[in-house]
């Protein structure tokens, strides 16, 4: 019998959706830079401006856009128009300023692990547009609380378990991303479900050999937690 004291859940892409906003940008932004490159590796070029940037500016729409300018000025040798750098900051600011889209079944998911067990918002980005999002989501409302971290790795989820007195072994956590919301609870000996996503961030994939062969649970959508905390639980 496993006794769960604490679930976490991550909030992009598991409870809302988050990456398919971002890749509808990004096919506009590559669409716009045509006209100044006919680099093919554009796309890659702007993954790894991100992810060298993500130690300067952190995650988030913010960090994205000042990339994709980055990007832009590299690309077109310096020739990026002002008016074209107001098109991607615009870009920029209606991501922010997206409208919250719960994935189907998410609120009856969250209403019924919430009657019996603790439940948390488990995060990680910009702290203001992520607690925004929570907000606007209404699932504050239903969950006891929510944490945004800096960094999903074991020694945040260790001082997040910590904090509320839960040992590892009582803790699960159900998210989209292997990297974020798997692998580290494996690793601290927690409880791990994985919720695949159809699209995922080139940063938060692992490669085949990384992924544990166990340790965890992979279910294909959110209304199938409830049951499988219950089973796991009893």
């Amino acid at each position: 019998m496993t006794e769960i004291k604490l679930i976490g859940i991550d909030a992009d892409d598991t409870l809302w959706q988050s990456e398919t906003f971002f890749a509808e940008v990004e096919e506009k932004f590559l669409n716009l830079m045509s006209k100044y490159s006919s680099d093919t590796s554009l796309e890659k070029s702007l993954s790894s401006n991100e992810i060298t940037n993500l130690r300067v500016f952190g995650y988030g729409v913010k960090s994205f856009t000042l990339s994709m300018i980055e990007t832009a000025h590299l690309a077109s040798g310096g020739n990026i128009s002002s008016l074209d750098i107001k098109q991607i900051i615009s870009w920029g600011k209606e991501l922010l300023q997206h409208p919250v889209v719960l994935l189907d079944g998410v609120e009856d998911a969250i209403a019924e692990l919430t009657r019996d067990f603790t439940v948390f918002i488990v995060t990680k980005g910009d702290l203001l547009h992520q607690r925004s999002k929570i907000e606007e989501s209404g699932l504050d409302k239903l969950v006891a609380g929510f944490d945004i971290f800096h960094e999903k790795d074991p020694e945040s989820y260790l001082d997040f378990l910590s904090e509320r007195n839960v040992d590892p072994v009582n803790f699960l956590m159900a998210g989209n991303s292997l990297r974020s919301d798997v692998l580290p609870i494996v690793s601290i000996g927690g409880h791990a479900v994985h919720i695949p996503y159809e699209l995922t961030w080139d940063y938060e994939k692992v490669a085949e050999g990384a992924v544990p062969k166990s340790g965890y649970k992979v279910i294909e959508g959110i209304t199938e937690l409830p049951n499988l905390v219950v089973d796991l639980h009893a």
